[in-house]
């Protein structure tokens, strides 16, 4: 048997080099993975840094019914039934007013609601098979050299990148590092909580969206893939604060509603867990800069009243991608930013039109200050 001696300091470049990428994604959610998967199949040496919450539930499962072609542009798997559900329709009770759509009908077809855990799962599992290497830790300090970045983790992991990309969702956790400015929308919280239910119910529950507004928020309410019913209400941080030191305020304002509480079984949410969600909007003022950008909701995150959150995580992960291809990086960058900015504004715009409308029925605190 042979052995090698090698110094400490070859030992550390060793070290080092293993640790050396090409691109760091930070964050292990669709637009991180997607970022990824899409880098590693040009032949990048690609790192996932991302330390996941023990969770066995994620709130935000909607997507539009272009997603399977944005999908399949991308050489992703489709969306199915086999773990997924159509979106029939969506009813509403929005500012005193009623209304059903049927998506059926629609030129593009029904909408989806996913199984999250699962689509999750299914990009993790691409993404490994296409050569990410994941770090299942967190950034704890952050370097610029001549080389590139020199980033530590609490679990005393030092890599070296060319190139970050900051998928870390609303944490934004590069450009928290990088003290970068944002615009931030008013707060807003989603208090949330699901329940399972059994087979006949889950049968006969509609498969629409059900949304409706109040005095002081508005409410969401879908059945998910695997057989839960999910219920949330989006309200100021001030009236989550109060609910959450005392949750039967949440069944009760539950009750008060119109066409929610006609559809749910609303006993089976006594003492059900209550959850708290950040979902203010957000947008990075520059998503890009020298040798990193930011993507999905770390870049730009919507209203939950948008349902566009899942899509704009894989689509501005594909849109950063392109971007990164091209032999003029900086100009390419410019474009991608000014993309953001026009989906920002759009969205800002649609939003308004559904916020304006419910000011001017409650004439309340909440609402005015959402405009």
């Amino acid at each position: 048997m042979r052995f090698v001696c090698v110094s400490v300091n070859q030992l550390t470049k060793l070290i080092s080099t293993m640790n050396a990428f090409d691109v760091i994604v930070i964050g292990g959610g669709p637009a991180g993975l997607v970022s990824a998967l899409l880098m590693a199949r040009t032949g990048k040496k690609v790192a996932i840094l991302d330390k996941p919450a023990e969770v066995n539930e994620k709130v935000g499962e909607s997507m539009p019914a272009t997603t399977n072609r944005l999908l399949k542009k991308l050489d992703l798997p489709l969306l199915s039934q086999r773990k997924h559900d159509f979106i029939a329709g969506s009813e509403s009770y929005w500012a005193g007013q009623y209304e059903q759509q049927d998506f059926i009908h629609h030129l593009q077809g029904c909408d989806w609601r996913l199984d999250r855990l699962q689509f999750e799962s299914d990009l993790h599992h691409l993404a490994k098979e296409s050569g990410a290497q994941f770090f299942f830790d967190r950034l704890s300090n952050l370097y610029k050299n001549p080389h590139g970045w020199e980033l530590e983790t609490d679990e005393k992991h030092t890599l070296h990148a060319d190139f970050i990309i900051d998928a870390s969702g609303r944490s934004s956790v590069l450009s928290r590092h990088l003290s970068l400015e944002k615009e931030k929308g008013e707060p807003l919280v989603a208090l949330w909580a699901s329940v399972e239910i059994d087979d006949n119910s889950y049968q006969s529950m509609t498969t629409n969206t059900l949304l409706e507004s109040q005095e002081n928020g508005w409410w969401y309410a879908a059945r998910l893939p695997n057989k839960k019913l999910l219920v949330i209400y989006h309200t100021s941080a001030s009236n989550a604060g109060t609910i959450t030191k005392r949750p039967s305020h949440w069944l009760d304002e539950l009750t008060q509603t119109n066409v929610l509480s006609k559809h749910l079984p609303l006993e089976r949410f006594i003492n059900s867990k209550l959850n708290a969600n950040n979902a203010r909007s957000n947008r990075l003022t520059t998503p890009y800069g020298e040798n990193w950008a930011a993507c999905g909701d770390a870049a730009v995150s919507f209203d939950p009243l948008s349902s566009q959150g899942l899509y704009n995580a894989i689509a501005t992960a594909a849109m950063l991608h392109k971007a990164l291809q091209g032999d003029n990086r900086e100009s390419a960058l410019e474009k991608y930013g000014q993309s953001l900015e026009r989906v920002a504004y759009i969205y800002q715009q649609k939003r308004q039109q559904y916020y304006q409308q419910a000011y001017d029925h409650y004439q309340t605190d909440f609402w005015k200050a959402h405009l």
